[in-house]
């Protein structure tokens, strides 16, 4: 056993050497893998036009200067915008992500973009690009590393499977599921409502239905967009983040305006729910219902969660456990009968403009 172990030693020198995990990697490795990204990022820009909008990036970096932090590898991480209407982004070797121009005007809030972002940044920061281009090409890891590096004949090719890679995320099920998990984590961890990673998908799926049937070809291994959604549900509620929708789409939020009749009005979205004479305490009395409102209307919230019921001989208004409104209303207002049914209407309003979600699920 002995003499065995010292014939072993050498070849496992070598193994340790060229497949150490990348968690681990010197500086020199490093420094490659942000050369080999910024080559691959040139032919990026041969294709698309990059935008530059200084607000645009600003709105950008904000989302990755609160992500990267929880990432596990100090790349030099960046963002930045191509002109292209095709909805797509997409991670380089180094740490560049991509977004089109077509993918930001589909997503609809901040966080949907950190959402997108926070999945991009884990393929970059777990290397998919690199271990999928080496799957595809039936070599290991580190041989991939070494033909990229020895500039022979093969490097073109292999920046060229590696940018075909990234920019059409042909990532394995497993790659795209880690992406998913762990992109939730870091999602969280800076602060942005989980739900966002669940919506966006969702608006893929409901974009895909209106469009014909396509081959999968490569994708094929990828997990579908509904299994992607269960899954993360799953994840974000065992993590005691249960699926709040309306915050990421920026719908279902509460306001309170005047109007030149003499009345203040409740408005949940551009629907009028609420409207009474302007008196001292009315503002007080609108402003206690938003505020029920903002926490206990959700996109989840199932019609008959919202009633009016009887309460020590009045009416009252309720939403899930909570009372908004109750009698004696003041004199002037509409009453909780209507009020309701305007809440409903809402609602209905708003999950029009986010189809393909199971709300009861």
């Amino acid at each position: 056993m002995k003499k065995n172990g010292r014939k072993l030693l050498p070849l496992l020198l070598i193994l340790f050497l060229f497949c150490r995990p990348f968690a681990v990697q010197g500086a020199d490795e490093l420094q490659k893998e942000i050369a080999l990204g910024q080559k691959v990022s040139a032919d990026v820009e041969k294709q698309w036009e990059r935008v530059a909008d200084p607000a645009l990036c600003a709105r950008l970096n904000m989302a990755l200067n609160r992500m990267a932090p929880y990432l596990s590898r100090p790349l030099p991480y960046e963002v930045r915008v191509v002109r292209e209407d095709m909805v797509n982004a997409f991670s380089l070797p180094g740490g560049i992500v991509y977004f089109t121009t077509g993918m930001l005007n589909f997503l609809r809030s901040d966080a949907e973009i950190a959402a997108i972002l926070a999945h991009e940044l884990i393929h970059a920061d777990k290397r998919h690009v690199m271990i999928q281009a080496a799957r595809s090409s039936k070599i290991s890891l580190a041989a991939l590393v070494l033909l990229i590096a020895s500039h022979g004949s093969a490097g073109p090719m292999i920046l060229t499977s590696l940018a075909q890679v990234a920019v059409t995320n042909s990532y394995s099920r497993d790659l795209e599921r880690e992406a998913d998990k762990e992109g939730l984590k870091i999602l969280i961890r800076a602060g942005y409502p989980p739900s966002a990673m669940v919506t966006s998908l969702e608006a893929m799926i409901h974009d895909q239905l209106k469009r014909p049937y396509v081959d999968p070809g490569v994708f094929m291994t990828h997990p579908e967009l509904t299994e992607r959604v269960e899954y993360i549900v799953r994840e974000a509620r065992d993590a005691g983040f249960p699926i709040r929708r309306k915050k990421a789409l920026n719908l279902l939020r509460s306001s309170i305006r005047e109007n030149d009749d003499g009345t203040i009005c409740l408005f949940i979205d551009e629907t009028k729910i609420w409207s009474l004479p302007r008196k001292p305490d009315s503002e007080k009395l609108l402003a206690a219902a938003a505020e029920k409102i903002d926490e206990y209307l959700q996109m989840e919230t199932p019609p008959y969660e919202i009633q009016v019921i009887s309460v020590g001989g009045k009416n009252a208004l309720r939403i899930g456990p909570s009372i908004v409104a109750r009698e004696p209303l003041p004199e002037g207002s509409e009453p909780l009968d209507a009020m309701r049914s305007a809440i409903v209407a809402s609602l209905g309003e708003a999950r029009q403009k986010h189809q393909g979600a199971k709300y009861l699920h």
